[in-house]
């Protein structure tokens, strides 16, 4: 009985740990721009939402309008391959950053500079600066 409360404990243990390391890394800047990019290159608008900045919302509505206006490109956009070669931060402040991504987007190497604030705590892409 004793043998098997600590197996429990140890395996809850394990899963806290990681579970709080994955958290710590999705609140990194690169991590919030390899999210953001990932969804603005495929057009995912409920995520290019979520790792965007509030003031951000406008422009990723305009963008979601034009889109809706040529089906046949969004689907075009919605099946880009992106494999991500490398993110990093170029210039960081408490609360804001700067990060280049560097991609390979349908077999074409690319790379994009992404701003960042810092919302609520968590590293969001913005395109408006305040």
């Amino acid at each position: 009985m004793k043998r098997g409360f600590w197996i429990l404990m140890l395996v809850c243990a394990v899963l806290t740990t990681v579970s709080c390391q994955n958290k710590a890394k999705k609140n990194t800047p690169e991590a919030a721009t390899e999210q953001f990019a990932k969804a603005f290159y495929t057009a995912d608008f409920p995520h290019m939402y979520e790792y965007s900045t509030k003031k951000s919302d406008i422009v990723i509505q305009q963008l979601q309008n034009a889109m809706k206006e040529n089906p046949e490109q969004l689907e075009e956009v919605k099946n880009n391959k992106v494999e991500f070669v490398s993110t990093s931060v170029e210039a960081q402040t408490d609360s804001t950053c700067t990060c280049a991504c560097k991609v390979i987007l349908n077999d074409q190497p690319r790379t994009d500079k992404w701003d960042l604030l810092k919302e609520d705590g968590q590293w969001k892409v913005t395109l408006i600066m305040p």
